[in-house]
């Protein structure tokens, strides 16, 4: 099980940047949040009202932020496994992992089941 360490650090590294890619999709939330609060928008007849396009900017933000943060975890924990460190780090980001259907799962239950041996507990210095 311990060469599978290298494999599951660079699942990790690659699933990371996935998902560091994909947060920035959320910042379309940011770009319908400004364009609702633009002048061309509040010329029309029945604008919305400006409070909508600053929720949709927050909720941008908000989600831009979480779903970059995990990312950057995950890469973390990519980082982690390659060097045997801070085991129990990346068993809690494999579990956040699991949240994140298909990919994450798979990739989660791959990271507990590598991590939870015996073997690998040893490389790291568990006992």
């Amino acid at each position: 099980m311990v060469r599978n360490l290298s494999t599951l650090s660079i699942l990790h590294y690659v699933y990371g940047i996935l998902v560091c890619l994909l947060g920035a999709a959320m910042l379309v939330f940011i770009f319908v949040g400004m364009m609702m609060q633009s002048d061309l928008v509040q010329q029309e007849n029945d604008p919305p009202p400006m409070a909508v396009g600053t929720f949709f900017q927050g909720l941008g933000w908000f989600l831009f932020a979480l779903v970059e943060l995990m990312g950057i975890l995950i890469l973390l924990s990519g980082r982690w496994i390659a060097k045997r460190r801070n085991r129990n780090a990346s068993l809690v980001i494999a579990g956040f992992c699991c949240l994140n259907f298909p990919l994450g799962t798979a990739l989660g239950i791959y990271t507990f089941v590598v991590l939870l041996n015996e073997e690998v507990k040893q490389s790291y210095g568990v006992l």
